[in-house]
């Protein structure tokens, strides 16, 4: 199988991988308020991500103001859960960064049936964003698009949605997620993978090997450390 080349970039520590998303994030959004004059941004969850929004609280000329904030997936629990996405984010980095609450777009977690969360977030949507920022779980999962979940198949993606309720037997719980076709139609694809236990997954995906979901993700941008890397070559 030929693979095309990966735009792998290595970085020694978890944290340096960060600091270099950080950089890229305020940059892109720069960019994005001068071209369009906002800036659309979906954030992930997992541990990494949080040491990006240190970084972020202390960078200068972010133009925060136009800065519209949305989730790529988001568990099945409300806003202070400690297992929100979103409340993550909110604790970490938008309490501290003058974003207009209005911008500040949560998914509905606690929002039932499930289904009816998926729908209205999907209405809430720009018409496309520009960065969506991702991770990767040591299964080769992304957002809460895990292995063998119906979000995968052919008629869920040929129905359009881009937003889904996705039932994750791996964790005996619900999940919202953007959907393959909204992930990919943003302007920017970032995958932000850090950790030993996600080297033999990288490779495979380096590789061309297995049918990992993250591999679906097109021409996506990653910020790796160098844990992750080891079993890539790089």
């Amino acid at each position: 199988m030929n693979v095309p080349p990966m735009n792998l970039r290595v970085f020694p520590t978890a944290q340096a991988a960060a600091d270099a998303a950080a950089d890229a994030f305020a940059r892109a959004a720069r960019e994005a308020v001068t071209a369009r004059g906002a800036f659309y941004v979906a954030l992930s969850g997992g541990s990494t991500p949080k040491l990006m929004y240190t970084t972020l609280r202390e960078l200068p000329d972010v133009p925060w103001k136009s800065v519209h904030i949305y989730f790529g997936d988001e568990r099945s629990v409300g806003p202070d859960s400690p297992d929100s996405n979103y409340g993550a984010a909110q604790r970490e980095l938008l309490s501290y960064m003058p974003v207009p609450p209005s911008q500040i777009h949560r998914m509905e977690g606690e929002r039932r049936p499930l289904e009816d969360a998926a729908a209205a977030y999907a209405a809430l949507l720009p018409e496309r964003l520009d960065v969506n920022l991702l991770g990767m779980g040591d299964d080769g999962h992304t957002a809460s698009l895990f292995p063998g979940t119906a979000a995968l198949n052919t008629g869920a993606l040929d129905a359009g949605e881009r937003v889904v309720a996705n039932w994750v037997p791996q964790q005996d719980t619900w999940r919202l997620t953007m959907t393959f076709p909204e992930i990919n139609a943003a302007r920017q694809r970032w995958l932000l993978v850090a950790g030993e236990k996600k080297a033999e997954a990288l490779a495979d995906v380096q590789a061309g090997r297995g049918d990992h979901p993250v591999g679906r993700i097109q021409d996506p941008v990653w910020f790796v450390d160098a844990a992750a890397a080891g079993a890539t070559g790089n």
